[in-house]
């Protein structure tokens, strides 16, 4: 009697993990991408970091990346930890374009650097936009110096074809066209300074040209190498 209810118990048990492994079976499933190791913040994403796993549908949020292709080669905006889940929306197709607004790629080597601009004039009328090449020109500024311009300023050329990486306001806001049909009293932005690549090396050079110099800027020719004096 004891073998028998013994046998009842295993037949029961071996019948719900044969239902579960079917109803497992017949569920629908979808795929998403998960990081395999920590990604830290503006690193592009390879193929050894991410994988795709399958999860019920109702695991799987809107905008959350289904497909390997959909991430590999994107930069991510903040850390993204290990096991965690993609959002396509929290990815750049540009190292800092969330964080910085920047339209371009901060090369390895290279430094984030404003250069001032007061009047349009400086920065080819203002007909600029990050990806450009520009050429920087410094001409030292009597009022800056504080002393008469004599003999005639010099201008030196602190570097050429370097990247524009954004454009600011006078308060630091991302500078912006005005776009059609946006109201015929809006007051159209003023641009403040153009963030620039230069390299590292160079920081200096640029920083004491911005306290005695004003700064020009000349589009570059496309495709030519960067270089500083």
């Amino acid at each position: 009697m004891r073998a028998r209810r013994t046998a009842y118990i295993v037949i029961f048990v071996v019948a719900c993990l044969v239902a579960g492994l079917l109803y497992y079976l017949q569920v629908p499933r979808a795929s998403v991408v998960r990081a395999t190791a920590d990604i830290p913040a503006m690193t592009q994403i390879t193929a050894d970091m991410v994988e795709t796993v399958k999860v019920a549908p109702v695991d799987v949020s809107t905008d959350a990346a289904q497909s390997t292709s959909q991430v590999v080669g994107q930069y991510a905006p903040m850390p993204i930890l290990a096991g965690q889940e993609i959002d396509k929306r929290a990815l750049d197709q540009t190292p800092g374009q969330q964080q910085f607004g920047f339209g371009a790629a901060l090369d390895p080597g290279d430094v984030a650097f404003a250069i001032p601009i007061s009047d349009p004039s400086q920065a080819v009328g203002g007909a600029l936009s990050p990806g450009a090449k520009v050429t920087v020109v410094a001409v030292p500024n009597a009022l800056k110096n504080g002393a008469a311009a004599s003999p005639a300023p010099t201008s030196t050329v602190l570097g050429t074809n370097l990247t524009i990486l954004a454009l600011r306001t006078p308060n630091g806001q991302t500078f912006s066209q005005i776009q059609p049909g946006s109201g015929i009293a809006a007051v159209p932005p003023k641009l403040g300074s153009v963030v620039v690549a230069i390299p590292a090396s160079q920081l200096s050079d640029f920083a004491t040209a911005a306290v005695s110099s004003t700064f020009y800027l000349a589009l570059s020719v496309p495709g030519a190498a960067a270089s500083t004096s």
